[in-house]
């Protein structure tokens, strides 16, 4: 099933890290949680059932 905005229902999505707190490192390097952008109405958005952004 393909990804969609839960507000406007867009598939036009954008995959980025959420670079506010690392919850990893490897080594030094910091390890990111993954969050979805609408390119349609900008939600933002956790996909695990995490807090809306």
């Amino acid at each position: 099933m393909a990804k969609e905005c839960p507000k406007c229902h867009s598939k036009n999505l954008k995959e980025v890290e959420d670079k506010s707190k690392p919850i990893a490192y490897f080594g030094h390097q910091p390890i990111y949680k993954k969050k979805f952008v609408c390119k349609e109405c900008t939600y933002e958005w956790f996909d695990e059932g995490g807090a809306e952004v």
